[in-house]
């Protein structure tokens, strides 16, 4: 769930990017995780999918080796694109996901987050995502 005032906008990163609707000031929550709107998906239900529907899961989502499991957001936060510079990071000393302000962000910019934080870079290399 999205705590702050946001917009979808062309993205200089990856298409379509989720961009600050207000100020931000560093370490402002950004985002929570919804039990209502955030799906995690076994290996064996991804399994059970037909072809289509595993490709939309690897399309709007992405795999949490800790976890063994498939991670869908089923809200805007899928567009933070991935940056080495990022905007936002996961605060990791709590245990349910949140996306945090790495630093004041001003209105219109746009939240980036650096997806190895949840990913490896062989996974991101298979996305298409430049990483060297």
């Amino acid at each position: 769930m999205m705590h702050i005032k946001y917009k979808l906008d062309r993205s200089r990163h990856h298409g379509v990017g989720l961009f600050a609707g207000q100020d931000i000031q560093k370490g402002q929550l950004i985002y929570t995780a919804s039990p209502s709107l955030d799906v995690n998906i076994t290996k064996a239900q991804f399994d059970l999918l037909d072809f289509k529907e595993q490709q939309e899961v690897r399309y709007w989502g992405f795999w949490v080796e800790k976890d063994k499991v498939w991670h869908v957001d089923f809200d805007v936060s899928k567009f933070i694109n991935h940056s080495f510079e990022p905007t936002t990071t996961q605060d990791f000393s709590k245990k349910e996901a949140l996306l945090v302000a790495t630093r004041d962000i001003k209105i219109e910019e746009e939240l980036t987050q650096n997806y190895l934080e949840f990913e490896s870079e062989d996974v991101l290399r298979a996305r298409g995502i430049e990483i060297d």
